[in-house]
């Protein structure tokens, strides 16, 4: 009776535990909206954050970290976990002029949750650099389609083994700006990022217009 007894205090106390450190960090990220998740990713010095606010549908993302280039990424990345065809769509905004003009946000796919992942993603820099990014590889290098410059506005697309970038300046995007062919089979991430370029600072921008749908 007394082990069955401890036994249920202890199952108690984990359940109880675990609803806490939830809550708590719930309340440090200031709520996902769509998301499941959020992380910082190869191994950032700074944390970042996100705070989800539903009276004006705005995603707030804080986040420092390296780069988003070459053999392995640092960067803050709020995501969601999928399968299949998809269709992502985001007004983007830095916050203030910023310190390094290769700061960058936008959405992206990985395959996992590490900095050498294999990655496809569309970034928006600091100046006005917007282009298709993509590591078909773990470990590998980065390479880049670029497209029109200054897009605020857009949509990254997953048909079959298709990954498609359409930008705009302060307009929903209809046409497509680069392509590539990359396989995500089974589950993979995906979401919104956002990278200061600079380890020591953090950078903010404001991901607003948020439209997902499974095609």
């Amino acid at each position: 009776m007394y082990m069955k007894t401890a036994s249920k205090i202890k199952a108690i106390f984990i359940f109880a535990l675990v609803i806490i450190v939830s809550n708590t960090y719930a309340q440090k990220i200031g709520g996902l909206g769509i998301f499941e998740g959020a992380s910082d990713i190869g191994g950032m010095k700074l944390y970042g954050s996100i705070c989800y606010d539903g009276s004006t549908q705005t995603y707030t993302l804080s986040g420092g970290g390296n780069n988003v280039w070459g053999n392995i990424d640092q960067h803050f990345y709020a995501w969601k976990l999928i399968n299949g065809d998809f269709s992502m769509t985001t007004k983007v905004a830095f916050e203030g002029e910023g310190v390094n003009a290769h700061r960058k946000i936008g959405i992206m796919i990985r395959d996992a949750l590490t900095g050498e992942s294999r990655c496809a993603h569309i970034s928006i820099h600091g100046d006005g650099l917007t282009s298709l990014q993509y590591r078909n590889e773990a470990e590998g290098p980065t390479r880049e389609i670029k497209g029109p410059p200054n897009g605020n506005y857009i949509t990254l697309e997953k048909i079959g083994n298709k990954i498609q970038m359409r930008t705009g300046t302060d307009m929903l995007p209809k046409d497509v700006t680069a392509e590539i062919e990359m396989e995500f089979p089974g589950l993979f991430y995906v979401g919104f990022f956002i990278c200061s370029h600079n380890v020591d600072i953090l950078e903010t921008a404001y991901f607003t217009n948020v439209e997902f749908k499974k095609l």
